[in-house]
């Protein structure tokens, strides 16, 4: 990952430490701390980036909370070309909303767009279970079975980040092996939204436990090699977790 500068580097520390926490969010969090829950930065533009995209997806920014260069570059310790850059970045992935003014605010998804992504999720999800019941070697389904195994442990801990981490591995494992490049990337375009989503639909109760039987659905079918009991157990999988989260969004 690349500096900026190395007084930035030096200063990241102290910089951190002194970060301002008069910038609200709408639940009343400051920037300053919300960052601090997720994972402090280890260098410069890159662990920025995946800082502030993490306090977005897992909510500890909330939309509607507008950012400022000056606290963002003293809570991460960083120059303000790279909080620009940051910023650029996070608005081509629709987590912000830079408006008439330019002035960055945490992106709220609407009901349509939420709905626009779980069609396309559906479509795409659907068509790689479809070539994976069929091309998978026995390896890759063994795989396939390994990481759905993963998802118990922090389905019981309650950690939705850590399932949120097993289902993007799950599909990109099928993405993979299918060697569809332009699905993989299809889905890696609307990753961060779709992060966002889950972490939405996970929120809602009873949403975690159903989706164990779900996946697991998922996994019998292609173990068996039965191609539209796949592509049923993915679509039952995708529309439940739409309904879920579109529960709690605003109408």
């Amino acid at each position: 990952m690349s500096a900026s500068s190395t007084s930035g580097l030096g200063a990241a520390t102290n910089d951190q430490q002194s970060a301002s926490a008069d910038l609200e969010s709408p639940q009343g969090a400051s920037v300053s701390e919300a960052l601090s829950r997720v994972a402090p930065p280890q260098l410069i533009r890159d662990r920025a980036l995946e800082t502030l995209r993490e306090a977005i997806i897992t909510g500890q920014l909330r939309p509607g909370t507008r950012l400022i260069e000056r606290e963002l570059c003293e809570a991460m310790g960083v120059s303000r070309a790279s909080i620009r850059e940051v910023i650029r970045r996070l608005e081509s992935e629709k987590l912000l909303d830079l408006g008439q003014k330019r002035r960055p605010v945490v992106a709220m998804l609407s009901r349509k767009q939420a709905e626009e992504i779980y069609e396309l999720r559906e479509i795409v999800e659907v068509r790689l279970v479809r070539s994976f019941t069929k091309i998978a070697t026995d390896e890759q389904i063994a795989e396939l079975r390994r990481i759905s195994k993963d998802v118990l442990p922090v389905a019981k801990a309650r950690d939705l980040r850590g399932l949120m981490d097993v289902m993007i591995g799950f599909n990109k494992h099928i993405a993979r092996a299918v060697d569809h490049e332009i699905f993989e990337d299809i889905l890696d375009h609307v990753n961060a939204r779709i992060s966002w989503l889950r972490m939405t639909s996970m929120s809602n109760p009873g949403r975690i436990e159903n989706s164990l039987g779900e996946i697991e659905e998922i996994v019998q079918a292609v173990e068996a090699r039965d191609e539209k009991r796949a592509v049923a157990a993915v679509r039952t999988y995708v529309i439940n977790a739409r309904d879920a989260a579109l529960e709690q969004l605003p109408a």
